[in-house]
């Protein structure tokens, strides 16, 4: 009788010390109805927040997707599965294929979000008011996305948009397993399948999902409530298993990276950028949260709490999640001009290229990407010696914390359509290793190939495109081109135009004829040190050349280095071959310019237009109306009457790095 009293009371003391865990001191219906009512708010949250994704950032998930190669081969999964988190980076280059349609890959990635709430809250056993704390994990994986800007083209993690939240899902799933477990086996069965499922997790999952592998087996040794021995068990597992993976498996990788591998990495060159990773502090504080409130729900200060104080305290949490939102969210008008330009040159829409340039505050200035896609533009459409400096001209740098290089951002893009297909091959060659294959570099190493006559190289980039989901009418739209091969001969094509009867179709006229005229120059072995529109305005401005396009170009970007001796032989050549066309604007205003300052060349029998001399006498005597200002004053003062000239430029542009 004694001993059964000792065993009652050492009963009676583990029940005090472990009370079992109620949902909340609310009656049952009136609890269910609540927490209805605010997964219902959690759903709402969610699709406010995915409609202003596609609002404000299809163009950022459409560059996403294009920046995103998955393939359905035996081969590329052994490659992505080289580094620990591989199949996190295969699902979730799979899924942002999806941004295709923007509003596609937001409805899958808001879909994946509510899965993950929902989980939470059958975990947790969150009932009422405290449903809505798990919005703070979606809305901190929305902030990983929103904060990205220009790291969308240095991040080295493939898939990234979606990795955070294969990651996630993975851990949660981890938890509903472990609650089945706990539900449906006896007590003392379940805690040792607690353990195994634990080693499993861990041992299992990190080859596959890196460190989301490591916090789902610290969060099951919290789930339901911490308990000593498995949080010891946790701790060994995740510092010993990515040991021994390194010791044994993944040779490749760094020590310094086997405990964040599948987690995105901030570093460029030698800056570390830490305040990038905050949505992921986040996303694991969101967690400790459930836990604590899952725990200290048993309690009886707990029970005693109201619900409007529980509704304030998660109104307050997750009002602090959206205000951290908004802050994270990356807002660069230049920045979602430089994609719009992008993708409207990739669709060979040169006149939209136009409408973005112009459009926007005039406060604003460009980057000398933009510059640059507008000249490109302006020269396509025939039109840069007449508009040329229509538009603001400027040399902002890139709104991010490190230096960013046209090579990575634009420089692919503009060396193509320049007739620099080496140029273009070798950066996407050079970025394909450094930072991941591409569907982008994919296409352009294609392209680059048909004009330079490599088919078999060609056809083997396009095998690859038409493996992937949404590329394949590209790759076969581009194949047709190669049972063509005297297309992209100059001579051939030229002589097929004019017999009616042109090898190319429409598109690829428009594509690679103007392009097949701008590779006439003579080989040579030379670098641009990434500095991709110094290295075009110097061999451009240097160049020579007897095609008409091609020698046209030599004339702009003598025009814009301001070389008055390159200029003048590139000008008389240019009206030696266009004798029946009038002479474009700004031509006209930089010869009359330069024959007025050095008087070299004899300009007075050149017929120039009369607002040419009109606007020159205006702006030498409105200069000297202006003579004590400085020349910063005088930038602003000259701008409204004469910012669209030559004159202006020459005088009043200064100090513009390239890059």
């Amino acid at each position: 009788m004694r001993q059964a009293n000792r065993k009652d009371k050492k009963y009676i003391d583990k029940k005090e010390q472990y009370p079992q865990i109620q949902p909340t001191s609310l009656p049952h219906g009136r609890d269910r109805r609540l927490g209805i009512l605010y997964f219902f708010v959690v759903f709402a949250v969610l699709v406010f927040f995915g409609i202003r994704l596609v609002l404000l950032e299809s163009e950022t998930l459409l560059r996403a997707q294009e920046l995103n190669l998955w393939l359905p081969t035996g081969l590329y999964w052994k490659t992505i599965m080289q580094y620990p988190g591989g199949a996190a980076s295969w699902l979730s280059t799979y899924l942002t294929q999806y941004f295709y349609y923007p509003w596609l890959g937001v409805t899958i990635l808001c879909g994946l979000w509510l899965a993950i709430c929902g989980l939470l809250a059958w975990v947790y056993r969150l009932r009422g008011p405290w449903t809505m704390l798990t919005l703070l994990v979606p809305l901190a994986l929305l902030a990983s996305i929103v904060q990205t800007g220009y790291w969308i083209y240095y991040m080295k993690l493939q898939g990234h948009f979606f990795v955070p939240t294969i990651g996630v899902l993975y851990a949660t799933l981890c938890l509903v397993i472990q609650r089945l477990l706990n539900s449906y086996l006896p007590k003392k069965v379940a805690r040792y399948a607690q353990y195994g499922w634990m080693v499993l997790v861990c041992v299992i999952g990190y080859p596959f999902f890196g460190a989301w592998a490591l916090g789902a087996t610290g969060l099951l040794a919290l789930s339901p409530k911490p308990k000593y021995w498995p949080l010891g068990i946790s701790v060994l597992l995740i510092a010993a298993v990515p040991q021994i993976y390194y010791q044994q498996v993944f040779e490749m990788t760094e020590r310094s990276f086997i405990y964040v591998a599948a987690l995105p990495s901030f570093r460029y060159g030698n800056g570390s950028y830490e305040v990038y990773r905050i949505p992921y502090y986040a996303i694991l504080a969101t967690f400790l949260i459930l836990v604590a409130i899952n725990v200290c729900e048993c309690f009886s200060f707990a029970k005693q709490m109201k619900s409007w104080h529980r509704s304030l305290i998660a109104i307050i949490l997750v009002a602090t999640a959206i205000f951290g939102v908004n802050r994270a969210w990356y807002h660069d008008s230049n920045f979602q001009k430089e994609l719009a330009m992008n993708r409207a040159i990739e669709e060979l829409d040169w006149e939209r290229v136009l409408t973005i340039a112009r459009d926007g505050s005039s406060d604003i200035k460009p980057t000398r990407q933009m510059v640059m896609y507008k000249n490109l533009a302006l020269f396509r459409l025939g039109r840069a010696g007449s508009e040329m400096f229509f538009y603001p001209e400027g040399a902002v740098q890139q709104n991010a914390p490190w230096k960013v290089r046209m090579t990575q951002i634009g420089g692919k893009l503009i060396y193509y359509h320049y007739g620099k297909e080496n140029f273009c091959y070798r950066w996407c060659m050079e970025d394909g290793v450094e930072f991941g294959w591409k569907a982008e570099f994919l296409k352009f190493m294609a392209r680059t190939s048909i004009l330079n006559q490599e088919w078999t190289v060609a056809r083997k980039y396009l095998d690859l495109l038409k493996k992937t989901t949404f590329h394949r009418r590209w790759a076969e739209r581009y194949e047709k081109y190669l049972a063509t091969p005297d297309a992209f001969n100059l001579e051939k094509l030229e002589a097929s135009v004019k017999a009616g009867q042109p090898l190319l179709d429409d598109k690829g006229m428009k594509e690679f004829a103007p392009i097949l005229h701008m590779m006439t120059y003579p080989d040579r072995l030379d670098g641009d040190n990434t500095l991709v529109e110094m290295y075009l305005l110097q061999t451009f401005a240097k160049g020579n050349g007897d095609d008409p396009l091609f020698q046209e170009m030599t004339l702009i970007c003598s025009l814009i280095m301001k070389d008055i001796d390159l200029f003048w032989p590139r000008f008389m050549k240019f009206a030696n071959m266009h004798p029946t066309i009038h002479m474009p604007l700004h031509y006209q205003e930089a010869a009359y310019l330069y024959g007025h300052l050095e008087n070299k060349v004899d300009i007075s029998k050149m017929p120039f237009d009369q607002n040419v001399r009109d606007t020159y006498d205006r702006f030498m005597a409105f200069n000297d109306q202006c003579g004590p200002m400085s020349e910063e004053q005088k930038a602003i003062a000259f701008y409204p009457q004469f910012g669209n000239t030559f004159y202006y430029f020459y005088f009043l542009v200064r100090n513009q790095k390239t890059n």
